[in-house]
């Protein structure tokens, strides 16, 4: 795969991504008879996904499958402090202040990726990635209203969109370094198994588990979309495209995700436009996204996929 193909597989994952939050406030609509709780519905996606990549993993190559004991510890991790608690975050964070403003915050995450990989795996941090980190963090800034003295954003919100923006920097980090020795089928087919039996335990706990077989058609429509796109398909795009590019670029090239998701928020809800010091901060997002990939190299990476 030629690096240019890697960016433009980015890109698909980051429009597949972007439906997620939209996807999810269906799914919880309070105007529903029996509307899914985040929990639930954690639990439930994550339980149908893991089906049916080890499904298909197991139509592909059985034998991949199976794995070691050191290799569940990786998926514990990559669920525990990565996907799984990113995905809580980022639910209850677009219930709490919108998808726009969620699915910003979300991505300060390139910038943590940038600086955890940096801090303890020794990767190189050009002028340029400061540039682009530093860029992320104020775009973001201004999205979340931080300056304005008016700014409607809550304290949990934001803390919500910052804790899912450290989650996938944790799942970044923890999916590139195993993508050489677990094939990406079984390695998240797992990772969601493991989130769905620990989510859904919490929402067994908190007694929503039992409303699930209440779900209308709308709540289960909105579950099968959330598992085909912004789960398998975005996933594994993004996995692909990682293998190629490193933790840190494809990271930064998948804030792409904000204009789609500011987009489709936009026309499925009235109340989600941005007004134009936040769109100013998108901006200035997406700009750091072109200034890291501003020069970089067209062809392959080689050995990344080995690390």
């Amino acid at each position: 795969m030629s690096r240019r193909i890697a960016v433009l597989v980015v890109v698909a994952s980051a429009a597949c991504f972007a439906t997620l939050g939209i996807l999810t406030k269906w799914a919880c609509d309070v105007t529903l008879a029996h509307p899914a709780e985040p929990f639930s519905l954690l639990a439930v996606r994550f339980a149908i996904a893991a089906l049916v990549m080890a499904v298909v993993q197991a139509i592909r190559d059985p034998k991949a499958l199976r794995v070691s004991r050191g290799d569940l510890l990786r998926f514990l991790g990559l669920s525990l402090t990565g996907y799984g608690a990113a995905s809580v975050c980022y639910s209850f964070g677009a219930l709490e202040v919108g998808v726009s403003v969620t699915t910003v915050l979300l991505y300060t995450y390139p910038a943590l990726v940038s600086v955890l990989g940096w801090l303890f795996l020794k990767e190189i941090f050009p002028p340029k990635r400061i540039a682009a980190v530093l860029m992320t963090f104020l775009g973001c800034a201004l999205v979340a209203n931080v300056f304005a003295a008016s700014s409607t954003i809550t304290v949990r919100g934001l803390l919500l969109g910052l804790g899912a923006a450290l989650g996938y920097a944790v799942f970044n980090l923890l999916s590139y370094r195993s993508l050489g020795r677990t094939p990406r089928l079984t390695m998240m087919a797992y990772t969601f198994a493991i989130s769905a039996v620990a989510i859904g335990a919490v929402s067994a706990f908190r007694g929503t588990l039992a409303e699930v077989p209440l779900w209308g058609w709308q709540t289960w429509g909105s579950v099968a979309l959330l598992v085909a796109v912004p789960t398998f398909a975005a996933v594994m795009l993004y996995l692909g495209g990682i293998a190629r590019m490193g933790a840190a670029q494809a990271a930064v090239v998948s804030t792409l995700e904000l204009p789609f998701a500011v987009v489709f928020a936009v026309l499925a809800f009235a109340n989600e436009a941005l007004d134009p010091w936040q769109m100013f901060g998108a901006a200035i997002v997406l700009g750091g996204v072109v200034m890291a990939e501003w020069g970089s190299p067209t062809g392959e990476v080689d050995g990344v996929a080995a690390v």
